[in-house]
């Protein structure tokens, strides 16, 4: 095992360690103890870290957005020198001060308010995503069960598939809705700097370079912020969960995780709870925002005032009086996580199910952005065809991502199915004027996974010789919510194993430790007189590597770790574009070289000589 003090050099180790901490944190609970992690930064500023940071910042859509000092991931980290990128990531971690945020509005579900969004500069993201990928496997392996917001592996999916389990089972039907006021904008830095000392976070540079990202001011607003934390910053939704974690142990506490003084197995608990008349307590939390079910109106009452002091008391926050619902599910339904969600008569043991529609105000103004969306196409010039199936691509995501988010509805079909012949409609009337036709939807060819399942008919175009149609709300079926198992974690191999197995997927290739490791100093020195081999070409030979499969793309041999090399397929592309994956190639050193010599090689393997000549052919 890599010690907290030792250097980490490629990700097997990285992930090892991260596996460690988790481990270590979660025997150390077991022992009713507090974890404690030293020496944390060391391995924060490690280079693996720091290129594993840019990988998950380069793969998030919102990478291209500038902070206050209007530099970019491309042109300030993608496009520089590989060692300068390093060294400045390293050198902003000793003596860290961030830049102020940019802060841009967006408007909430009601439309009427607008939610603050603070966007760090590149820089400051990248420290904050290697202080995320440590300090996170020592917080995961202390959270609460039921919390699902922010957090890897889980979903609102899994938050709604508990409550259904807790209704079905104990047939109790009061919920009190909780709604925290301003939840972001009043988190106390001294009680959350406080909160991760005491789950582990020993290392005080570390907690110091938090402290300065929550202190971090406001572009053309304030130099430092006393309070809050800003809701855009990539650490903001872990150090929500762990101010937030103090209340969900308090609350279970008090009832489902309740200490006696003899164990007892797990029927006897619940006999012994209801014999002493505690109060029932079931929560469950998403974020800030969460409910908890009990079994009566007074218990439901009495809860929210428990919580009501909690948060005053020991977190300085306040629940939303308008917004903080005490309701019976049996009367009238709660709405949570963009769902509607009410018990009616049915079979089960209690004699009560659960009633899970779309929220339908917020289907309603889903429904509405997307109709406007396919009414800009009517501005579309009609020679614009590739930008056209660019934005049908658009739209048809838009409209897969609303039916895969509300698919556990158990009326999903029924609510989307109101609304579909308005959006086709309004998709042939935008498509008419470049040719759009209604036909079939499995004769068209994009979306063949879910288009081959209907015949209903839907509005495309003509491209290409190819039907290009914008896909149907209606086209959805009803899924099972999935339980959250427990033991499925990022941060152990069985956890990550289980995850797979769930997801249908299959490991990706570990990147070859070659590769990520940073002995690479001869490699980078003898190449950096070149502005073809910049940071981006480094950051992604991994992404190469995984794609291929490790084999060459030449010979279709697996080379050893010292004889792979990366041709660059077109290497008069702009420099933009040239380091990025589809322009370049796995390649054994002997095959990169007959790819450049110019030699005539006829005389060897015919497939082998085929791909030589397809290579040279690009090159110029």
């Amino acid at each position: 095992m890599v010690q907290e003090h030792e250097t980490l050099t490629n990700e097997y180790q990285l992930r090892y360690t991260l596996d460690s901490f988790y481990q270590r944190t979660k025997v150390a609970m077991e022992e009713n103890q507090i974890p404690k992690f030293k020496n944390l930064l060391e391995i924060i500023r490690s280079e693996v870290v720091i290129l594993t940071a840019i990988h998950n910042i380069k793969a998030n859509t919102g990478s291209i957005t500038a902070g206050s000092d209007g530099e970019t991931m491309r042109e300030n980290i993608l496009e520089k020198d590989y060692p300068e990128v390093i060294s400045r990531i390293q050198e902003g971690l000793e003596h860290y001060k961030p830049k102020p945020v940019r802060r841009v509005y967006i408007p909430k579900q009601n439309k009427s308010e607008k939610r603050p969004l603070g966007i760090p500069t590149v820089i400051d993201r990248i420290i904050q995503e290697c202080v995320r990928i440590v300090v996170e496997p020592i917080c995961e392996a202390q959270f609460f069960n039921h919390s699902y917001g922010f957090r890897p592996m889980r979903n609102a999916d899994m938050a709604m598939a508990r409550a259904t389990t807790v209704v079905l089972r104990t047939g109790y039907s009061w919920v009190v809705e909780g709604d925290i006021k301003g939840f972001f904008d009043n988190v106390n830095h001294t009680i959350l700097i406080k909160r991760l000392w005491h789950m582990g976070i020993r290392d005080r540079r570390v907690l110091m370079v938090i402290k300065e990202m929550l202190k971090a001011g406001i572009m053309n607003e304030i130099k430092v912020n006393p309070i809050g934390t800003p809701q855009g910053g990539i650490l903001s939704p872990l150090l929500a969960n762990v101010y937030l974690d103090a209340l969900d142990q308090w609350i279970t506490r008090e009832y489902e995780q309740k200490k006696f003084t003899k164990k007892y197995g797990k029927r006897n608990r619940q006999h012994l709870l209801k014999k002493k008349k505690f109060k029932p307590a079931y929560f469950i939390r998403y974020a800030d925002d969460w409910i908890l079910i009990t079994d009566s109106e007074q218990n439901a009452r009495k809860w929210k005032c428990r919580i009501q002091k909690y948060l005053k008391t020991n977190l300085k926050l306040e629940l939303s009086e308008d917004k903080t619902l005490i309701t019976n599910i049996k009367k009238k339904p709660i709405c949570f996580l963009g769902f509607e969600y009410k018990s009616v008569r049915g079979q089960s043991v209690t004699g009560w199910i659960p009633k899970i529609r779309p929220n339908r105000k917020r289907l309603k103004e889903k429904v509405k952005e997307i109709h406007k969306v396919i009414q800009r196409i009517r501005k579309f010039k009609m020679d614009n065809k590739n930008g056209l199936v660019h934005e049908i691509n658009r739209i048809n995501s838009m409209i897969r991502g609303t039916i895969q988010y509300y698919e556990t509805a158990t009326w999903v079909n029924l609510d989307l199915a109101k609304y579909a012949p308005v959006l086709k409609y309004a998709a042939y009337k935008s498509l008419k004027k470049f040719g759009g036709e209604w036909g079939p939807a499995n004769e068209t060819y994009n979306l063949p996974s879910v288009h081959s399942n209907y015949t209903s008919y839907v509005a495309f175009i003509t491209f290409e010789n190819m039907k290009i149609g914008i896909t149907g709300l209606d086209f959805c079926k009803w899924k099972r919510s999935v339980i959250k198992q427990q033991e499925e974690s990022p941060f152990s191999p069985k956890g990550r194993e289980l995850y797979n197995k769930r997801m249908k997927k299959k490991p990706l290739l570990a990147r070859a430790d070659d590769l990520l490791s940073l002995h690479m100093s001869s490699l980078i020195a003898t190449k950096r007189a070149s502005k073809l081999y910049n940071f981006e070409y480094f950051l992604n030979r991994a992404y190469t590597y995984n794609r291929d499969k490790g084999k060459c793309k030449v010979c279709g041999i697996e080379p050893e770790a010292n004889e792979i090399h990366f041709h660059h397929v077109e290497p008069k592309l702009p420099i933009s574009l040239v380091n990025r994956v589809n322009n370049l190639s796995t390649v054994h050193i002997r095959c990169h070289k007959m790819i450049h010599d110019g030699n005539d090689y006829k005389h060897i393997d015919k497939k082998i000589w085929s791909k030589i000549q397809k290579f040279r052919a690009k090159l110029n």
